[in-house]
């Protein structure tokens, strides 16, 4: 297994700049914020036509997106959702040499510990584009990144799942429970 810096390996953004004010208000555009990445690769972009976007933050499929502040994982864009990345969002671009969803898999298994080491701020913690540019990668041959990548998809996708699958339980049991307490007087 070789070391190379994450910089060797993709080409990385931070999206500081808030997008200027949208002139034309008729048109909603879907943003990725800070609140829109959940745990289990799951992105929740909201609309807003507050904001006019730039081209050059657009989200493609495989842009890996890290928090600026409080980084605790990483999502990756599974497939095209046209959708702009907001302010304090790091977007990573892996190059052909790296499968990007190894290299998602691998940064959300070690970007805690990372940025334990290399956070700056006392209050909140955040991590800077030239930190990220220098975390070592260990990157195994292109089976095996292949094979941990599409095995972290597919766990996350169940994570994902099995919430749902929790929340519809939820609203059928309340139903049951609305259905007991309305039919034939309720509980006795």
């Amino acid at each position: 297994m070789r070391k190379f810096l994450l910089s060797e390996l993709a080409e990385i953004k931070l999206c500081i700049a808030s997008a200027p004010k949208n002139k034309n208000i008729a048109e909603s555009v879907k943003w990725i914020m800070q609140s829109s990445l959940l745990p289990f690769n799951e992105i929740n972009p909201v609309f807003s036509s507050e904001y006019s976007p730039n081209e050059d933050m657009k989200a493609i499929k495989n842009d890996i997106l890290v928090r600026r502040l409080s980084p605790s994982g990483v999502n990756i864009i599974e497939e095209d959702i046209n959708a702009y990345v907001y302010n304090n969002i790091i977007i990573i671009r892996a190059n052909e040499s790296v499968c990007a969803d190894y290299l998602a898999a691998y940064l959300d298994e070690n970007i805690e510990a990372f940025v334990k080491t290399y956070a700056k701020g006392a209050i909140v913690s955040s991590i800077s584009r030239k930190d990220l540019m220098e975390m070592p990668i260990d990157l195994p041959d292109a089976a095996t990144q292949r094979a941990v990548g599409g095995y972290w998809l597919m766990y996350n996708k169940k994570k994902r799942l099995e919430k749902k699958l929790t929340e519809l339980e939820g609203k059928k049991n309340k139903e049951i429970f609305n259905l007991i307490m309305t039919t034939n007087g309720g509980i006795q």
